[in-house]
């Protein structure tokens, strides 16, 4: 209850005795008044005055009614989300082509294109069968990779002196034994029957060309050969004028790169044959008839530091007895060889001993 309430019952509390105080104050005066005394010829006296009326108590004020609170707004309501649309098929993919090329080893060919497919008919149709491509040509085998095997195969290695081999001899040897080759020690006089059986023979660069040309020129085993000293003798060359020699900084490069002496040397790179550390030459010759020509001086073709001739192959006068590889570097040179230099060196013995 507010304190207005409280004084406005407090004040019709009071009303009842303010009622009875008025009600005493209106009855009149204090009393009659006094008569006059006789005699005298006086006036009679006046009489009393009547008492006022006492005035009513004021009402109390009604206490003021308190205001309605306002009724909370009601929310509105969400909004139903949208449906998500379906999505979109993939479509089917196009089939990859069966065609492919064989590597190094022959291409192979291409297969013939797979017909395609008809497509269906309207309304449910079954489309027409596709037709079926024809089937692709086989290719060609290639050449196969890697080194050729020379495990039990023969070398019959011709020296100056079997007794005491110089170092170049011996680390020539040690290749070929490190190869799984059986290497025999010859002399430059033969005689020639020691190479029957033999998968291949070399020449070491310390022989004379007069003393193993007339034992060993005609013989069908193939022959590798260092240094140029006895090409004249052995046919391969039209004059003395046809061979010379060079520093070995000298740079060489590819001329025949379809042959297997060329190793897997890069077409059209230069290279040095003998590391800078050693100072000494490269023997060239300009071969005459029909000879496989591998590396020549760069900028030079007619001088090859590296030639070879096929068995029957044409050579300035006759053919070739048997497989036949002139090597323009010495054998004391072996040990100092660059790493293209050896390649040749391996390539030139795989393609003699491992071809018989």
């Amino acid at each position: 209850m507010t304190g207005v309430a409280r004084r406005c019952l407090g004040l019709v509390a009071l009303l009842p005795m303010l009622a009875l105080a008025c009600a005493a104050e209106v009855t009149g005066g204090p009393g009659p008044g006094t008569a006059g005394s006789s005699g005298g010829g006086r006036a009679a006296g006046n009489g009393g005055a009547t008492g006022a009326a006492g005035t009513t108590g004021v009402a109390g004020t009604t206490g003021v009614a308190g205001t309605t609170g306002v009724a909370g707004t009601t929310g509105v309501a969400g909004t139903t989300g949208a449906a998500g649309t379906t999505g979109v098929a993939g479509t089917t993919g196009v089939a990859g082509s069966t065609a492919g090329r064989g590597g190094t080893t022959g291409a192979a060919g291409t297969t013939g294109a797979a017909g395609t497919t008809g497509g269906a008919g309207r309304g449910g149709a079954t489309g027409v069968a596709g037709t079926t491509g024809a089937a692709g040509t086989t290719g060609s085998a290639g050449m196969s990779g890697g080194p050729v095997s020379l495990n039990g195969r023969k070398a019959l290695f011709v020296v100056d002196d079997a007794g005491s081999l110089d170092d170049g001899d011996s680390i020539l040897k040690q290749t070929l034994e490190g190869r799984g080759m059986v290497v025999t020690l010859a002399p430059p006089t033969g005689p020639a029957s020691l190479a029957t059986g033999q998968h291949v023979v070399l020449v070491s660069s310390g022989v004379g060309a007069g003393d193993f040309v007339p034992i060993w020129k005609d013989i069908p085993q193939p022959m590798i050969v260092f240094g140029n000293s006895a090409y004249s003798n052995l046919g391969w060359i039209t004059a003395s004028s046809g061979k010379g020699t060079v520093s070995s900084t000298t740079m060489a490069t590819l001329v025949d790169v379809t042959s297997p002496l060329v190793s897997d040397l890069a077409t059209g790179t230069s290279f040095k044959v003998i590391l800078d550390s050693r100072s000494t030459s490269l023997y060239w010759g300009t071969p005459a008839g029909s000879p496989i020509r591998v590396a020549a001086l760069m900028g030079q073709p007619t001088q090859v530091i590296d030639f070879a001739y096929e068995k029957g192959a044409a050579l300035m006068t006759g053919t070739a007895a048997g497989r036949r590889v002139a090597l323009g570097f010495k054998t004391d040179v072996v040990q100092s060889l660059t790493i293209e230099g050896f390649k040749l060196l391996s390539a030139a013995i795989e393609w003699t001993a491992g071809s018989n």
